[in-house]
């Protein structure tokens, strides 16, 4: 391809000049002083001053029982004018933690991780292994399924095939100083306020855009215990245009101080664990490399408190594995 006129270089080169605020410090000290640092910073560029919370009321609405768990249809206050639908799924053989779970794209929001989904997506369902929900529950974990906004339940319905509209609802926010993971944070840091009391353990875990969406919540809210992330982590340069295009993806001026690897850094020194497939189009144009690139970048954070992330490379495309699961 040319790129004479289309302005690909000038965004690319303009990419290679920015100078993440990366973590170079050689004590633990230093880090909680970086990290301090860049959730300030990370805060400014999500908006989260900008929003005004409610009182963070919750009610059941409704509340089924099945062989293996129990099933509450649930919705909170969250911001001033929005409400956030979600379930909660517990086990009857409860081991008295939590994981708050996150989907991605096409999966109807919070209906496809527990296999409720509008029939359209059944196939999307099932290519990305969507259920995980099961899983976990499987494991003893009461699991928190919100929908996001704006999927689910929370669609403002644009498009008739129900397609993403992430991208329409984060132009709108930008414009306001805000963004959708600011707006995602804030919902479900206040969803941690209401349940931190009643478990030992909380974590969070998501496929694909959940998992980038958990990423944010390690690096932010330093109550969670663990974060289990599936087919999402790279590089920004190795994604730059012409793939990860989602409004979802973009933060007003965040390439200036961070990549992937410097989020995932802040979480330093959270227990997370990480896989993607070898063939996943998430990862960019250098595969694997970015992935691993951006590993090294977080590592240097964590060998401060003698821990080494890794990242599970698994043999296929873009689709939840759950290979992460047997580490906890």
């Amino acid at each position: 391809m040319d790129n004479k006129y289309n302005g690909y270089d000038f965004v690319e080169n303009s990419l290679k000049k920015c100078t993440p605020y990366r973590f170079s410090g050689s004590t633990e000290e230093d880090f909680y002083k970086w990290k301090d640092e860049m959730q300030e910073i990370m805060a400014e560029l999500l908006g989260l001053y900008k929003m005004e919370r409610s009182e963070g009321d919750a009610q059941t609405i409704s509340k089924e029982e099945f062989d293996r768990y129990i099933l509450e249809k649930c919705v909170m206050d969250t911001l001033v004018d929005i409400k956030m639908p979600y379930y909660v799924v517990t086990p009857h053989n409860s081991n008295g933690k939590a994981v708050i779970a996150l989907h991605g794209h096409g999966s109807d929001g919070k209906e496809g991780l527990l296999g409720r989904a509008d029939k359209i997506f059944n196939d999307e369902i099932k290519k990305f292994n969507y259920t995980y929900v099961y899983d976990l529950s499987e494991k003893g974990y009461t699991v928190y399924v919100p929908d996001l906004l704006p999927a689910g339940e929370r669609m403002l319905g644009i498009y008739e095939d129900k397609r993403a509209e992430c991208t329409d609802v984060n132009n709108a926010l930008i414009s306001m100083g805000m963004c959708l993971q600011g707006i995602y944070f804030t919902e479900l840091s206040m969803l941690i306020d209401n349940i931190k009391d009643k478990y030992e353990t909380i974590g969070c875990c998501g496929f694909s855009g959940g998992a980038h969406c958990a990423l944010w919540l390690c690096a932010m809210d330093d109550r969670l215990s663990f974060g289990l992330l599936s087919g999402f982590f790279h590089s920004f340069k190795d994604t730059l245009i012409y793939s990860n295009r989602c409004g979802c993806n973009f933060i007003p001026g965040l390439w200036r101080y961070a990549d992937m690897g410097d989020i995932l850094a802040m979480a330093a020194p959270m227990d997370i664990y990480m896989e993607t497939g070898n063939n996943d189009h998430l990862n960019g144009i250098r595969g694997t490399a970015g992935p691993m690139e951006q590993l090294e970048i977080a590592n240097r954070a964590y060998e401060l408190f003698g821990k080494k992330l890794k990242l599970e490379i698994c043999d296929g495309m873009h689709q939840w594995y759950g290979k992460i699961l047997e580490n906890i």
